[in-house]
């Protein structure tokens, strides 16, 4: 169940492309997430990966996740602990991935956000709270909530149809 959580944040520069999230090669090589986690951002970061704590965030300056639809982009963010990232905008397609997958991907304006600063969100209420003021940010919407806290679109659906089928059999 998503709640209200803190989180350190990790400060990323400029577009952010699914190529520099996972490179290529990559992609073929594993089918596991858990595979791929260690070469995040390897060629654009490369010890950035080794840097991370549990409950950080990713809050880009630039667009995230332009270019192809690669879905290993999000697993493998996943993978790796990240469970929110925070930008201006978002690739289009990387952006639905987020969702389906279970990552927050929340568009908001990052004034005030800085390497390590600990961050509040209070994701119903669409706000951030820290030492220094933040933007708001549109809620998401109830249902994808319940995706994100299902761990993705697939297992929502896969809830969904056995909670249909217990009706079914009372």
């Amino acid at each position: 169940m998503i709640e209200q959580q803190n989180y350190r944040v990790r400060m990323i520069t400029d577009d952010i492309s699914t190529d520099d999230i996972i490179p290529a090669r990559y992609k073929h090589m594993y089918t596991d997430p858990a595979q791929l986690a260690p070469h995040l951002f390897e060629n654009r970061f490369p010890d950035f990966v080794s840097t991370l704590q549990p409950q950080d965030i990713i809050v880009c300056q630039g667009i995230f996740g332009i270019g192809s639809s690669r879905e290993q982009a999000v697993s493998t963010l996943l993978a790796a602990g990240i469970s929110m990232i925070v930008a201006p905008a978002f690739g289009r397609i990387f952006f639905r991935n987020a969702w389906n997958l279970g990552l927050l991907a929340i568009e908001a304006d990052i004034i005030g956000f800085r390497e390590g600063l600990s961050v509040e969100c209070v994701i119903n209420e669409g706000c951030f709270i820290a030492e220094v003021p933040l933007s708001d940010f549109y809620p998401p919407s109830a249902q994808m909530l319940a995706v994100v806290n299902a761990g993705g679109r697939l297992n929502y659906i896969i809830n969904q149809l056995s909670q249909e089928q217990e009706k079914q059999i009372l």
